[in-house]
């Protein structure tokens, strides 16, 4: 397996180009709709209950629905590049997700919005990876560092502003707008790659879909995330659907498994790239700090809302100190990774995590606001120093033509590490919850946001951020594995070794 850099080419200079400094801004604007829509409609399920007459668990389909869907979209984003070229797949991406966000925003019933959101969801999991695999194509192991980390930031941003914004469009235009406001983003996202960008990498019609991969992987991975997310809705994983759902989709994974690292050529997600040690470390720090990172998205604003008694709007604003965080990550991040490199770096990251986290972990009713804002930003700048390295270093240890299977696969893993994170964290919310709530009273809507009760359950609140905790901790070991005193530009590109075959 060769460990030698391609010849140098226009990506592996230093230089930040204008056509660099485009394509980063139009994949950063292009998928922040996609990211935004995964939480925008978290406020609008009781709205949308009372506009269609129809049950709450009935219209959650509409976010379980995306979800699934995206998930499910995530692993052909290779292939599609692959055969149609990355420049392409971005457009029937947003062509998609545009024509889903206006059918969603004329839906006239529950059903109606839910297939919708599913056709929503299909041009939303193709956005992220192929935007991100034409970005590594084009900037090269030694500019992307700089630029991935310009089009991480709409994941951070997007689920703190989605329930506020959701909630200001609901309250002053209407839950149609919900979608519609996805319209400008996606006719100017396609108007500016139309317009602006060019494959790196040429399509080749000899890309073969791997028709089988797609019959065990697609419905694996829909069982096992819609799995988590019935765990997490339950609280606790021992109902039969949320049994079936994943032993089902465990058991189908397997095999799929099985298979891919037997099959000589074009699993439909290569498995191969973990013969890849910076790949691998790389991807597995992205699961861990994803399990942190999404998990807690349910608890903070939860605990703000209910135990502090803040707005949802206000919720999202006392969450803004960890976005901030993250920009001082992305702003210095480069200038350190020379110094330290990116073991170091990503291991200083970790820590900030791990810091930022303690406080929440042993938070009460009545904490030192101060404090948790200053915990935020330390959270924000690890979360941004950590994930975006490990995301760069993974991207950058393989050649510009496996690329698009890299990206694939990471945004697989990561989300079912932000779908797992997420559920445990919200099992365990719920079952420290039962045991504090008061006789007569069984469920936390039926709480007073800011009163007595709720205060008396902040303690409850703990108790996940010690599981993220944990996750953030084990994420260690991968990183510590990462490449020494390297930077991301001087990383080893390699090609991962052949895969047996059948």
């Amino acid at each position: 397996m060769g460990t030698h850099r391609p010849p140098a080419a226009e990506g592996d200079s230093d230089r930040l180009t204008p056509e660099l400094w485009w394509l980063s801004a139009i994949m950063a604007f292009g998928g922040f709709a996609s990211l935004l829509d995964a939480t925008i409609i978290n406020v609008a399920i009781g709205p949308l209950a009372a506009v269609f007459a129809a049950e709450l668990d009935t219209v959650q389909w509409t976010i379980t629905g995306y979800l699934l869907a995206i998930t499910a979209s995530l692993p052909l984003s290779g292939w599609a590049t692959a055969r149609f070229g990355a420049k392409q797949t971005v457009i029937f991406s947003q062509v998609v997700f545009l024509v889903g966000s206006v059918l969603s925003g004329l839906a006239w019933s529950a059903t109606s919005l839910i297939v919708f959101r599913v056709i929503q969801g299909i041009g939303g999991g193709l956005a992220v990876p192929v935007g991100q695999a034409l970005l590594a194509q084009a900037a090269g192991p030694r500019r992307l560092g700089k630029l991935m980390a310009i089009v991480s930031i709409p994941a951070l941003f997007a689920p703190v502003l989605g329930p506020s914004l959701g909630g200001v469009l609901i309250d002053y235009l209407d839950w149609r707008w919900i979608f519609f406001i996805n319209v400008p983003f996606c006719l100017v996202t396609i108007a500016l790659v139309l317009a602006k960008v060019r494959n790196v990498v040429q399509p080749s019609r000899t890309a073969k879909l791997d028709a089988l991969g797609l019959l065990l992987l697609m419905p694996g991975l829909v069982g096992l995330i819609y799995g988590l997310a019935e765990a997490g809705s339950a609280g606790g994983f021992d109902g039969a659907t949320t049994l079936v759902s994943l032993v089902a989709g465990v058991v189908l994974l397997v095999v799929f498994t099985v298979r891919a690292l037997r099959k000589r050529q074009n699993p439909l997600l290569d498995l191969s790239l973990f013969r890849v040690r910076e790949f691998k470390n790389g991807t597995a720090a992205g699961v861990l700090l994803s399990m942190a990172m999404y998990g807690v998205l349910i608890p903070l604003p939860l605990y703000f809302q209910l135990v502090q008694g803040t707005s949802v709007l206000e919720s999202a604003l006392l969450l803004l100190p960890q976005s901030i965080g993250y920009l001082i990550a992305v702003a210095t991040m480069n200038r350190f990774s020379s110094m330290l490199g990116v073991r170091n770096l990503s291991l200083v990251g970790v820590v900030f995590v791990i810091a930022g986290t303690i406080p929440f972990a042993l938070i009460t009713a009545d904490p030192d606001q101060v404090l948790l804002g200053a915990a935020l930003v330390v959270r924000g700048m690890g979360l941004g120093l950590s994930m975006t390295l490990t995301m760069t270093i993974a991207y950058s240890s393989v050649s510009k033509e496996v690329v698009p299977n890299a990206t694939s696969a990471f945004n697989v893993f990561q989300r079912v590490g932000a779908s797992l994170g997420t559920a445990v964290l919200a099992v365990v919310l719920q079952n420290q919850v039962a045991g504090l709530l008061p006789a007569g009273t069984t469920t936390l809507q039926q709480v007073e946001p800011g009163g007595d009760v709720a205060h008396g359950l902040a303690s409850a609140f703990g108790a996940p951020f010690w599981w993220a905790l944990a996750f953030t901790v084990v994420a260690l070991l991968p990183v510590f594995f990462l490449p020494g005193r390297q930077s991301p530009a001087t990383a080893p590109v390699r090609s991962p070794a052949p895969a047996r075959a059948d």
